[in-house]
């Protein structure tokens, strides 16, 4: 219910993903009481036990899947039914931890949209249940203090690989097994030496009520003050974790928490979390791609659908396929497999297909086609530690370059777009830009390779005397106050922001404070070297991304080719105390070149115009919103270019 709520508003519990850690102790305190059991008194056998989890996972995922595919059908975007494709392939195969932690991350803006995110969870558990009986298996030819002593080094060993990803490597920390293994580890620890934990507490009440109201204070304290924010796991999880074993190892049912949790409320909750958990997301996500954000009511609603949902699979689905009467061993397994290769099969094909553009009309597919990046981002865009040498960088246009770009993504376009107008006018343009990364010119950051590439590009500027303009890119708004997709519609929360995610250590406003140092200096190097230094204002985000502006076919595609994107009152909210700082470099050399004039009127910013998009996604210009950007800022004078020569 914890993850349910943080799924439906997230500022209701802020640390509602932890459920997700707390079931995985408990998932695994369970199931490997079970096992010890089973070997103990040699009844154990691998295919009953994988039999058992076949009944107990795949019915009810299998058609909350199938439920999904119309709504996808009818309601997503192309990329997007082709990315749900993808995560019903991973979903069935239980990949889909991987497949996200390469696709998206859990937090981002368009998480909420993503029917089958929640399925990360089942695919860490399932996983880890692939490789620990075997382990157990052999384990068991030894004594239990050898069992319990690998176990513990396995689960030391996973949280020390957790902390030490940390937030460098957010991602990798959050979605896969190798740091995720600890917190199952826990409960299998607390579940082999529950025999002789439970009685030593069982004669020291004081004891026992101590730990479990430390049990139950460490949950608390995952579910309250852990934020989306937050590097998780790691030290982050262990309080929650803990606190799960502290509470099984010593609750009593008529004693506090067990009081509680043994109540007929919290047992039929129980009884059909699992169903609830699979149901909750896609309902979330679906109403959301339909209706955008939603009201208090209509997430209490979707709550209440959840729980009537999660009954009726529970009822219907989960019970009838764990009756050994009517579904044998042998059916089971085949059934399975089935399953299995049902939902690699519906997967593959939408991802082949590409998520069947042929669903919408021809102006539609016209006018989704202008939302292309530019051809040459992959082969001139650089990242990582193995970046591609400012000495290499990609040259348009014809002859020495006299123009450079600087910056990151927001830079890529913006490069393609002028170099084909300085081409028609026989000069050149070094595109120079780096993925996600801030002008680190004198300061560190997690982003492989962003603050020493950094250097190298304002390096190479300064010693390239013919190039005598640099255009400076970068997303600012992203790099000093966070995404801004899931604040798009509170602007005082858009106004503030989030911290930044370089310099961890210090406070947000110091962080901030480190990114304008940087632009200045980066800024001063090159108006020393003899440059003329054009900073660009911000590119103006959209609340949502652009597909789901030009794909919405509850309105003409009239009204989607001349489409309004962001507002004026999210445009101040967001830019306002950016552009108040970007005037301070306005000087003899530097300039500072606003691009609002071009994209937006007193009202609105444009998504679409002249049945073009000027967007490829949510914040970055299209190729053809690159050269509206372009053409009106060298037709009002704001990018002055020289004559042909």
């Amino acid at each position: 219910m914890s993850v349910v709520v943080f799924h439906a508003y997230e500022p209701a519990l802020p640390g509602g993903f932890v459920g997700v850690d707390i079931f995985f102790v408990i998932s695994g305190f369970l199931i490997t009481s079970i096992i010890a059991k089973e070997i103990a008194d040699g009844s154990f056998s691998i295919a009953t036990f994988y039999e058992r989890r076949i009944r107990r996972i795949f019915p009810s995922l299998f058609v909350v899947l199938l439920a999904c595919i119309p709504f996808a059908w009818i309601l997503m975007t192309p990329g997007q039914l082709r990315d749900f494709s993808q995560s019903v392939l991973a979903t069935g195969t239980f990949l889909s931890n991987i497949y996200f932690f390469l696709k998206t991350g859990y937090f981002e803006q368009d998480s909420h949209v993503l029917p089958l995110l929640h399925t990360r969870s089942l695919a860490v558990e399932e996983q880890y249940y692939v490789l620990f009986p075997l382990l157990m298996l052999l384990l068991a030819r030894g004594r239990h203090s050898v069992t319990v002593a690998v176990l513990a080094l396995l689960a030391f060993g996973s949280l020390a690989l957790s902390i030490l990803w940390g937030s460098s490597h957010a991602m990798m920390n959050f979605f896969l097994l190798p740091s995720r293994g600890w917190e199952l580890l826990s409960g299998a620890l607390l579940a082999l030496v529950f025999p002789t934990v439970r009685p030593f507490l069982e004669d020291r009440p004081r004891l026992r009520a101590g730990i479990e109201v430390a049990g139950i204070v460490g949950l608390l304290h995952g579910l309250l003050f852990i934020t989306s924010h937050d590097p998780f796991p790691g030290l982050l999880a262990l309080p929650a974790v803990w606190g799960t074993v502290a509470l099984i190892a010593s609750m009593k049912p008529d004693r506090m928490a067990g009081r509680v949790l043994s109540s007929k409320l919290a047992v039929g909750i129980g009884m059909i979390s699992y169903s609830a958990y699979l149901w909750h997301q896609p309902l979330f996500a679906f109403a959301r791609i339909r209706w955008g954000v939603l009201p208090p009511v209509a997430l209490v609603g979707l709550i209440a659908l959840t729980l009537i949902l999660a009954f009726l699979s529970w009822r219907f689905v989960e019970r009838p396929f764990r009756n050994r009467q009517w579904l044998r061993r042998g059916t089971v397994l085949w059934l399975g497999a089935a399953m299995i290769g049902a939902m690699a099969v519906v997967g593959g094909i939408g991802h082949l297909q590409k998520g069947f553009p042929n669903r919408f009309d021809q102006q539609t597919l016209a006018l989704a086609a202008t939302a292309a990046p530019s051809p040459r981002r992959a082969e001139c865009h650089t990242e990582g530690v193995d970046y591609r040498r400012p000495s290499d960088g990609c040259i348009y246009g014809t002859g020495t370059p006299t123009w450079a770009v600087l910056g990151d993504s927001h830079g890529v376009e913006l490069a393609l777009a002028l170099g084909e107008t300085l081409g028609s006018r026989n000069q050149g343009l070094l595109h120079l830009t780096f993925s996600g990364c801030p002008p680190a010119i004198d300061f560190p950051y997690d982003n492989p390779g962003c603050r020493e590439w950094t250097n190298d590009a304002v390096e190479y500027l300064e010693l390239t005397p013919q190039i005598s303009n640099v255009l400076i890119v970068y997303r600012a708004a992203f790099h000093l106050y966070g995404e801004h997709g899931p604040l798009a519609h509170d602007l005082a929360a858009l106004h503030q922001g989030t911290a930044p995610l370089f310099l961890r250590d210090r406070t947000p406003e110091a962080a901030r404070e480190a990114y304008w140092n940087g632009l200045r200096g980066i800024v001063d190097r090159l108006v020393t070297a003899g440059k003329t230094v054009y900073v660009l204002g911000p590119v103006p985000e959209l609340p949502v991304h652009v597909e789901r502006i030009i794909f919405d076919t509850t309105r003409s595609i009239g009204d989607r080719s001349d489409a309004p994107g962001a507002s004026v009152d999210f445009l101040h909210a967001r830019y306002d105390a950016i552009n108040a700082r970007l005037a301070e470099f306005e000087g003899p050399h530097s300039e500072v070149v606003s691009i609002s004039e071009t994209l937006c009127d007193s009202d609105m910013c444009r998504a679409t115009q002249n049945a073009s998009s000027n967007y490829f996604d949510d914040n970055h210009l299209s190729m053809a919103g690159a050269r509206v950007v372009v053409d009106g800022l060298i037709a009002s004078g704001r990018l002055p270019l020289e004559e042909t020569r």
